[in-house]
């Protein structure tokens, strides 16, 4: 008689987790990420958010990989011209929208940008997201976030300056 262990509720379920290194995940000529990365703004980044950053990525992978797997599955399944061609639309589509989001991390672009990243080819959307980026981390120019301008010349703080730049008109 064959035993066939039945799992036990109480121990914990090992999940399968790609690693970076695994032909399905890692895409070619990158390179394993640091353990700190730095922000925009300078400041390092603790393990715990690098890790939480790469569970996010790595879900978000796995959403299109599922993705790309039920659009080949309808493509085989396709009879009709018609059908076929639907199909490698939404395959073109969801090819695209994932190279937006690749470039919307790369550049550090919030999930706003990320959809007015655009282009005909590869390079085209390279090029926009670049432009994008250097628009959104900016210094916004020479006014400040005050609202005032800091090139304005100030008003005297005497009341007997001020009242004397005051124009006086007589008729």
């Amino acid at each position: 008689m064959t035993d066939n262990p039945t799992p036990n509720p109480t121990e914990p379920q090992a999940e399968h987790v790609p690693s970076d290194d695994s032909p399905e995940t890692a895409p070619e000529g990158r390179e394993p990420a640091p353990e700190a990365e730095e922000q925009g703004d300078g400041q390092e980044l603790d393990a715990d958010t690098l890790r939480t950053e790469l569970k996010a990525v790595r879900a978000e992978a796995a959403r299109y990989r599922t993705k790309a797997r039920e659009t080949a599955e309808a493509l085989k399944a396709a009879k009709t011209p018609e059908e076929y061609q639907a199909v490698a639309d939404r395959a073109a589509e969801l090819e695209t929208e994932l190279q937006r989001e690749r470039l919307a991390r790369k550049y550090n672009l919030p999930d706003a940008l990320a959809a007015r990243i655009s282009g005909e080819d590869d390079e085209a959307r390279e090029a926009d997201a670049k432009t994008l980026a250097e628009l959104f981390h900016s210094g916004g120019g020479g006014v400040g976030r005050g609202g005032l301008d800091p090139s304005a010349t100030t008003a005297p703080s005497d009341p007997g300056e001020l009242a004397a730049s005051i124009p006086r008109a007589r008729r």
